[in-house]
């Protein structure tokens, strides 16, 4: 039996070709020789590896792979995350001097508790670390992706903690912030500090404990982790800005609309104090106050990142708002185009002033994309065209002439429109006097509170066309009428079309 032992060995360690060498014989029976009992453990060995790999456990391994490890993984890390947010924003109950409950707003989460959380993060993503035995990138997205769960939970909870008053429980009589805003501005700090623990996380977890030896390794882990984690900051981002923010700025812009539409209290009338040059400019008088006090009761309470969005919407509503409300304005001399000039510089500044209080890096010509900002200096341009000074030119070149203006492009048709309105007969209508509405009402079908301005032009540009179709059918009576330009309603019909064909391309 010992020699059928040795000879089945023997033919383990013989080459491929079936003939072994002396020399392999020979070291094979010298390891033999200072191993006596191979064969013993040998034996034991390959019980136990034939008892592991007939057991249950490993055929269903086999079957499923490592998927029930990484979801047990998984859950335990969303368990560890997700524990400390079931004690966050607990509902606020308080109880009156008889004893009966009455809701009031909720607590928040303190710095220490944020703090801990944000710890907790950073433990979680370090298991991943790759000099820390994290192996495989892919643990680091996975972690991640456990952790944007977590912050989505903690979203949810932190609209629960929302006062919920609307734009219309935002503001005092006033213009000061109700005790309702100042507690949803909390919010947003709380909200604010999560993102820039999670915007940091990646470098102080992967990079800085390692510099400077940094690896590629921590570098590509960091980047991945970065991506990753994206989907929470972009949660966090639309929790604020539509519980928070968005009721904010809608509030802020009803009263800056409501103070541009003093505009048409006569201001820029040839005979008004301040078209002749007396008094108090329009800006100075209704608006450059109203922004200081937006900067120091809202701006300065709210994070950098969310104050210039708030500061980014109400620059552009206001810009748009008073650029239509500027262009209604009918006669308009020219004292009064003037008085509108000074009155625009001095409006870009506060407005400048107001973006730069908001404690970002935008400025007021990178808002939105800088549309708002193209137009407010070419409406200055605009003021001064005089393309209807010949009266002897027709109908059709003056709109072409006015087509080949370099500011035509960055302003609204409807802003052309209402402008040439101010050269036509008093048998032409304005836009807002055929609908029977006040101005600052016309303008709201522009321009919405939130600076959005693409639904107002096809409507402006109906209301032109039905403003002129009626002036076609009573202009017979005012044929005799030296009084305004008759060549204002064919411009207009020709003008039109083109402006919206380029706008839309």
């Amino acid at each position: 039996l010992d020699d059928a032992f040795w000879s089945s060995e023997r033919q383990e360690v013989m080459p491929l070709g079936g003939v072994a060498s002396a020399d392999t014989w020979t070291r094979a029976d010298a390891s033999r020789e200072e191993n006596p009992d191979r064969r013993f453990l040998a034996s034991g060995t390959t019980k136990s590896l034939s008892a592991i790999f007939q057991s249950n456990e490993w055929k269903s391994l086999q079957s499923t792979g490592l998927l029930p490890v990484q979801q047990a993984f998984v859950e335990a890390c969303r368990n560890r995350l997700c524990a400390p947010i079931k004690f966050m924003f607990p509902e606020g109950v308080s109880v009156d001097e008889d004893g009966v409950a009455m809701s009031v707003l909720p607590p928040l989460p303190s710095r220490y508790d944020l703090q801990k959380l944000d710890n907790s993060i950073r433990a979680e993503l370090s298991l991943a670390d790759p000099r820390e035995g994290g192996g495989d990138l892919s643990m680091t997205t996975m972690i991640a992706e456990v952790v944007v769960d977590m912050v989505e939970r903690f979203c949810a909870k932190a609209k629960t903690a929302v006062s919920e008053s609307g734009e219309e429980g935002c503001l005092e009589e006033n213009g000061y912030p109700t005790e309702n805003l100042l507690h949803d501005l909390k919010v947003a700090n709380v909200m604010n500090t999560l993102a820039a623990g999670l915007r940091s996380a990646p470098e102080k977890t992967f990079v800085e404990p390692y510099r400077p030896a940094t690896s590629p390794q921590h570098e590509e882990a960091a980047n991945l982790c970065q991506s990753a984690l994206l989907p929470g900051l972009l949660e966090i981002e639309k929790t604020v800005k539509n519980m928070i923010l968005t009721p904010l700025c809608r509030a802020l812009n009803r009263r800056i609309s409501a103070a541009i539409a003093k505009i048409h209290h006569g201001n820029y009338l040839d005979e008004s104090p301040e078209a002749e040059g007396g008094g108090t400019s329009f800006v100075q008088k209704h608006l450059s106050s109203l922004f200081d006090n937006i900067a120091e009761q809202h701006l300065s309470r709210l994070p950098p990142e969310y104050a210039g969005i708030v500061a980014s919407t109400i620059a552009t509503f206001a810009i748009y708002t008073f650029v239509s409300n500027a262009s209604l304005i009918r006669p308009l001399g020219e004292t009064g185009r003037l008085c509108i000039t000074q009155d625009l510089a001095e409006f870009e500044l506060a407005l400048e002033q107001l973006v730069v209080k908001a404690g970002g890096t935008l400025s007021l010509s990178q808002v939105e994309h800088g549309k708002p900002y193209a137009e407010l200096r070419a409406v200055r341009q605009m003021l001064f065209w005089n393309g209807l000074e010949n009266k002897k030119t027709p109908a059709a070149s003056v709109a072409k002439s006015m087509l080949r203006e370099v500011w035509v492009k960055d302003v609204r048709p409807s802003t052309v429109f209402h402008f040439l309105f101010t050269f036509a007969p008093p048998l032409l209508s304005s836009p807002h006097h055929s609908k029977r509405m006040r101005p600052e009402e016309y303008v709201s079908t522009l321009v919405r509170l939130d600076g959005a301005i693409d639904d107002g032009e096809a409507s402006a540009w109906m209301t032109t066309m039905a403003c002129c179709d009626s002036y076609q059918q009573r202009e017979s009576v005012d044929a005799g009428s030296r009084e305004g330009d008759r060549r204002v309603a064919p411009v207009l019909m020709m003008l039109g079309p083109e402006l919206l064909r380029r706008r839309r391309h």
